[in-house]
């Protein structure tokens, strides 16, 4: 995570004395001053969807870092950078022009690019003057970095031009320290799968890494076909669509999809977001002197120094970078026009939109009683869509949870739709339900075969000694694994496709898609009766598999009744906001139905593969036989009692002093 405040300085600006700044908050000395010459070369697409996007992709050599680095937005003052080195052969003999940026890279950005093809746009060349303050132990906890940059645009026009700025970034000491949380969101690392400690520490910055190993490389996002460009688009009819894409915008709420999940009779933790967006200091510095007024409300309007979710640099983080500032201040530095060098350059020569001037974030309008049943339903579709935007990157980069995530939004969305199908018209809801079910279906593959995974080797783990033969570990691994691989596969090829594309053209077009006569009715009273309905099959469901026999017929109903339930508490969250207590408190009944068969499901499958595996076993004379045989005994135990177990409550789930808020 990249934590940094942004200056402008005029060509004569002399960096001021920095000995005193930050001595309140751990800075005991500063380092010595390092000059050093780095040429960066960007790429975007021929119309900047990148640069629009606040995302830059660059190669990079010279100082410490040399390699490709793309950044991504991670809220105000913050970048999640991600880091890859160079090819021993890069560049070869026609030059930086032609070399190719990492496909894993291109594949993060996918849905922002669109299907558009990256080449060179900029080159800036930059002399670095950097120095750190250090605390007592010598370790880095802020650098500051003079910077004279001349830049060249790339590409049929050429505009030369050159400034000089300045930039404050937190270090890996003080974002990582007692008082920092920057590298945190919610509770887990910042960069998918990383070092012990969840960060992957290069040249003393926190970089995102996806999957962080030695070399700095990473198989994050798989490989892009061919020669790592994207082929979306190229199709007529798609492309003017999909371009018409929000200007790829992938940020959310900050809320992540969570919810929970059945996990074989465990359901998953409930998805959590990272702390509120914090807010700035009280504006003074270690000196006791106000920092620029303006600059601290800005930064307290929008969550200072924040990451992704929120996640933020701390109190501690914060007073040393308002001490820094406050200094540089004073010696004549001003707030950069813009937040990157590429933006910087690309505003002087006219080639992009300047960036807009900072403005306080505005918190969604939360729906009301007196809203219409349709502008209820959009406001919660819109939560959905941005949690799928936001997680698309990070299903990329395989990081923990992410498929799981990426599966919720896409299950609220055509369950609520499917519920309150009568306020849309009937192809969109037709269309988005195919689209929306084979997405969930491309990344159900990868899920289900790492929590069945988990749950074996718990089991097993379970078991006596005595009472497992042979290499079962291995066998049930080679088995699981293969199918987490090949889920893995299928969801990226989704996610790589241009129906993929269209859909989120078409999710995104939900705010201004036409609603039905029923949808403008109020959502105090239209609203209840769709979801009584919902209520009403549910009970239905249940009705029809207690009258049949135990056996495969009444698992499958079993397995219905799951998905309404299912429905039931999605529609119960949809509706928290105009019914308080009353719809959350259908949303736990429903979601404490959908654990019990979804217990009930888990095990239904488990037995029907660990019989697949035991038959082969014992028909290869394979010791592990015994054992599958005696898990599979365990999981009909598990389906027969999660059955029992929900039955017994249903009178309790299905009490009618719960819904009588539903009969208006």
């Amino acid at each position: 995570m990249e934590i940094e405040r942004k200056f402008a300085v005029e060509p004569g600006f002399a960096l001021p004395s920095l000995v005193d700044a930050g001595r309140d908050v751990g800075v005991a000395a500063v380092g010595t001053p390092e000059t050093f010459t780095q040429e960066a070369v960007y790429y975007d697409s021929e119309d900047l969807r990148l640069a629009r996007a606040k995302i830059t992709l660059r190669r990079r050599t010279g100082g410490t870092d040399d390699g490709w680095h793309l950044k991504l937005p991670a809220g105000t003052g913050a970048r999640e950078e991600i880091h890859r080195a160079l090819d021993a052969g890069e560049p070869d003999e026609r030059g930086v022009a032609n070399c190719a940026p990492p496909a894993d890279l291109l594949d993060i950005v996918f849905l922002v690019l669109r299907g558009a093809r990256v080449s060179p746009v900029a080159r800036l060349v930059t002399t670095r003057t950097a120095t750190r303050l250090l605390d007592a132990a010598g370790a880095g906890l802020v650098e500051i970095v003079d910077d004279h940059v001349h830049a060249q645009t790339l590409g049929e026009q050429t505009v030369l031009t050159q400034w000089r700025e300045v930039e404050v970034e937190l270090l890996d000491a003080a974002v990582a320290g007692p008082a920092g949380t920057a590298a945190k969101a919610g509770g887990e690392a910042v960069s998918g799968k990383a070092a012990a400690n969840g960060k992957a520490a290069a040249n003393g910055k926190v970089v995102g890494t996806g999957k962080a190993v030695a070399d700095g490389k990473a198989a994050a996002g798989g490989k892009a076909a061919g020669d790592g460009k994207a082929t979306a688009g190229a199709k007529s009819g798609a492309t003017d669509k999909t371009a018409a894409a929000a200007g790829g915008k992938a940020t959310a709420s900050g809320k992540a999809a969570g919810g929970k999940g059945s996990t074989l009779g465990k359901a998953a933790a409930p998805g959590k977001t990272a702390a509120d967006a914090g807010k700035a200091s009280a504006g003074k510095t270690s000196g006791g002197k106000a920092t620029d007024a303006k600059a601290t409300e800005r930064r307290a309007a929008k969550g200072a120094d924040a990451g992704p979710d929120g996640a933020q640099a701390g109190p501690v983080g914060t007073r040393l970078l308002d001490a820094v500032e406050a200094v540089l201040r004073a010696a004549g530095a001003s707030d950069a026009p813009h937040g990157s060098k590429l933006a910087h350059l690309l505003s002087l020569a006219h080639t992009a939109p300047p960036e807009p001037a900072a403005e306080p974030a505005e918190r969604p309008r939360r729906p009301g009683r007196g809203d219409t049943a349709g502008e209820v339903l959009r406001a919660y579709l819109a939560e959905q869509v941005a949690a799928l935007l936001a997680v698309d990157p990070r299903v990329r980069m395989d990081e923990p949870d992410a498929v799981h995530k990426m599966r919720v939004a896409t299950r609220r969305m055509r369950s609520t739709l499917r519920t309150f199908a009568a306020l849309f018209p009937a192809d969109l809801v037709a269309h988005l339900d195919v689209e929306l079910g084979d997405l969930a279906g491309a990344l159900s593959g990868a899920r289900d075969s790492e929590v069945q995974l988990a749950y074996f080797d718990s089991r097993l783990a379970a078991l006596p000694s005595d009472l497992v033969r042979g290499p079962i570990e291995e066998s049930l691994s080679g088995h699981l694994s293969a199918g987490m691989a090949a889920g893995r596969d299928t969801a990226l090829a989704a996610l790589r496709g241009e129906r993929y594309l269209v859909l989120v053209v078409d999710l995104a077009e939900l705010s201004r898609a036409p609603l039905s006569a029923r949808a403008r009715r109020p959502a105090a009273t239209e609203l209840p009766r769709l979801v009584r309905e919902a209520d009403r099959r549910f009970a239905r469901k249940v009705a029809t598999a207690a009258a049949t026999p135990a056996g495969h017929d009444r698992d499958e109903l079993l397995h219905s009744a799951r998905k309404q339930a299912k429905r039931l508490r999605y529609a119960g969250e949809a509706l928290t906001p105009i019914f308080g207590a009353d719809a959350r408190t259908l949303a736990k009944l429903s979601g404490e139905a959908q654990e019990l068969l979804g217990t009930h499901q888990d095990a239904t499958v488990a037995a029907g593969l660990l019989r697949s595996w035991g038959v082969a076993a014992q028909q290869a004379g394979d010791a592990t036989a015994f054992t599958y045989g005696l898990l599979l005994g365990l999981e009909e135990l598990r389906a027969r009692t999660a059955e029992r177990d929900f039955f017994d409550a249903w009178p309790a789930l299905s009490a009618p002093e719960h819904r009588r808020w539903l009969k208006v």
